[in-house]
């Protein structure tokens, strides 16, 4: 599998986790999901992972620092909803806190891939200007 398809999945897995625990924490805090308010942010996570997974199938030069900020923005948000979860100690509190570290996991998974990604763009182009020095 190649580099740039491990970006695609861990993006869109890691925003729809995100996504979830973030509408699990403004239901905790007593917003209701048809407020107004909810679903800009909720809309954020998937404008956010459309983009990185675009940018990634296209392979353009900001393609990984945009892949390293929106999985680092949605690892936050998963530790977010890690620290918030209210009764901790109760089965719901546990599933959310199990979940958020997935989030969490996957959100680190995707900054190593927006890394790799970056490594890999930079082998190409000194790649094509050794063979331009070439000519």
């Amino acid at each position: 599998m190649k580099n740039y398809q491990k970006v695609i999945i861990v993006t869109s897995v890691a925003a729809v986790v995100a996504l979830i625990l973030d509408a699990v924490m403004f239901v905790q805090h007593g917003q209701s999901l048809a407020s107004g308010a909810v679903w800009p942010r909720l809309g954020l996570f998937i404008v956010l992972a459309v983009i990185v997974n675009g940018l990634a199938m296209l392979k353009m030069r900001f393609c990984a620092y945009a892949t390293i900020l929106v999985n680092l923005y949605f690892a936050i948000a998963s530790f977010a909803a890690f620290q918030m979860v209210s009764p901790r100690q109760s089965a719901y509190g546990l599933f959310i806190q199990a979940f958020s570290i997935v989030g969490i996991l996957l959100g680190a998974a995707g900054v190593y891939y927006g890394v790799k990604q970056r490594g890999e763009y930079t082998k190409k182009k000194i790649a094509e200007y050794e063979e331009r020095m070439k000519k």
